[in-house]
Parts: structure tokens; C-alpha cells; sequence
């Protein structure tokens, strides 16, 4: 079981990205027993990989000890914001919504693929021609 789990982390890991994400906030009390997700989804998202896709991403994290609920905060740069409430989510769980609406908000999702045509590799080519 921890093989798949490792297996199905890696593989969100390498599709993740926070490029449309202005802001993380994670908050929860360590001395509750639902803790484990949030605490795992923060330090999945806290690894170099993610990051380096949008390092204006702020992390916050707010650490309590009054008994809070744990929830993961997330606002987008064009203004929403995304709340889940992690007690009865898996780490799994989290990380696959997380893809998903991200995935969706993702400013260079919508971009054309650039064409490359005959004529424009021509105009590229340096000292091309016989010798």
C-alpha cells in the first residue's frame, strides 16, 4: 500500500503546477488526529518541482493549538478562492482536487501551439547555404 502511494504522489509531483495560484494557506492543529493530510499535502507542495513553477506562490502556514478543524485555503490570481475542508480527505484526495482546479484556472492551458512553418525556418537558419 505505501508503494502506490508513494507511486501516485510522484506521479502528481511531475503534472503539478501553482501557476495560476497567488496563495496557499494551511491551517490546523497538530495535536488533532485528522492532521496527517494537511500536513502531507503541505510537504508534498513545499517540494522544489512544484515550486519552481510559480515562485511568487506564497505559502502560509498556521499552526494552532486550539483545536481547528484542518483546511487548506487556496487563492488564485484572478481572485477565487478555494477552501477544503481536509479532516475526511486523504492526502490523495487533496492532491487530485488540487490538480484539477488548478489544471482548469491554468493561464497557459488556452494558448495556441506555435506554428512552425517552411518559410520561418529558413529566416532562423545562420550561414546556411554551400560552401
Amino acid at each position: 500500500m505505501a508503494f502506490a502511494v508513494r507511486r501516485a504522489t510522484t506521479y502528481f509531483v511531475k503534472r503539478l503546477h501553482l501557476r495560476p495560484v497567488k496563495q496557499i494557506k494551511f491551517t490546523f492543529d497538530p495535536y488533532t488526529k485528522s492532521v496527517a493530510s494537511v500536513r502531507d499535502t503541505a510537504s508534498t507542495l513545499h517540494t522544489p518541482e512544484i515550486l519552481e513553477t510559480n515562485q511568487g506562490t506564497v505559502m502560509k502556514f498556521d499552526v494552532r493549538s486550539d483545536k481547528t478543524e484542518p483546511r487548506i485555503d487556496i487563492e488564485f490570481n484572478d481572485g477565487h478562492k478555494l477552501v477544503f475542508e481536509t479532516s475526511n480527505l486523504s492526502h490523495l484526495e487533496i492532491l487530485d482536487y488540487i490538480y484539477e482546479f488548478v489544471d482548469e484556472k491554468d493561464p497557459k492551458k488556452n494558448e495556441a501551439p506555435e506554428i512552425v512553418t517552411k518559410s520561418s525556418k529558413v529566416g532562423q537558419k545562420k550561414g546556411g547555404g554551400k560552401r
